[in-house]
């Protein structure tokens, strides 16, 4: 319990702020572009583990994301996640499944959060109802995508501790770009789209609008970068490619 009205409402404040940044950096990191066939998305990503660095506004290192994807059947990957700090100490990771219909790749929106994604947050437990991302298998230039909605709660030791609403609208394919970074070259699809979050502790609220920018690799079957910018326009922090293995 806090002892103090003020420095219990800044505790809550803060938690909600990590809680935030925890989960754009998940987010930025975790959206997959479609492959031509299931069987090309498949192959593609079994097996592989790729490595992404998180960055600030200024550049300097926030945090680093791996992503490790293992064929389950003919329609299914298990991507295992996990999150090391900018002192190369675990912050925490999670299990997710990815699903191709035929005609699109599915990704289940609680793997945006892995269980314990954040050192701070390791005894915290996140669950979510069954809410799906959509890409479509022929993704195309000026193409609009369908929008995606999620519902997270958070649980500190069986309690509730929080309420996670994500919205992510108005996802437009911009055109086709080539994207050099430090592990290759890449023949990329732009895409944009909005991110509406509100982070609820108790009574209080905080929520955030977000605009960003991918570039997606249909060779990878995901993105190689994302640039987030806040509700003015102002660069909020970069998620980008390091190594593939």
């Amino acid at each position: 319990m806090c002892g103090n009205f003020v420095n219990c409402n800044t505790l809550k404040f803060n938690l909600m702020r990590k809680l935030f940044f925890m989960l754009v950096a998940v987010c930025t990191g975790f959206q997959l572009c479609a492959a031509q066939t299931c069987s090309q998305f498949i192959n593609a990503v079994d097996g592989k583990k790729m490595v992404y660095n998180n960055l600030d506004a200024k550049g300097n290192a926030v945090n680093q994301v791996s992503y490790k994807s293992t064929k389950k059947d003919a329609s299914t990957v298990i991507v295992h996640s996990e999150i090391t700090d900018k002192k190369g100490q675990p912050g925490g990771g999670g299990d997710s499944e990815i699903t191709c219909t035929g005609n699109s790749i599915n990704v289940d929106m609680k793997s945006f959060i892995p269980p314990a994604s954040a050192k701070q947050f390791s005894n915290m437990q996140v669950q979510a109802d069954a809410k799906y991302l959509m890409y479509p298998l022929d993704l195309k230039a000026g193409q609009s995508l369908p929008d995606g909605s999620a519902v997270i709660g958070v649980n500190n030791g069986g309690a509730h501790f929080a309420d996670i609403n994500i919205n992510i609208t108005n996802r437009k394919v911009e055109g086709q770009e080539s994207l050099t970074l430090s592990c290759g070259n890449f023949d990329c699809y732009k895409v944009t789209y909005d991110i509406a979050v509100k982070v609820k502790i108790g009574i209080i609220g905080i929520p955030v609008n977000m605009h960003s920018t991918e570039w997606f690799s249909p060779k990878l079957g995901r993105m190689v970068k994302t640039e987030t910018y806040d509700k003015r326009g102002r660069l909020a922090g970069t998620m980008q490619l390091a190594s593939i293995n």
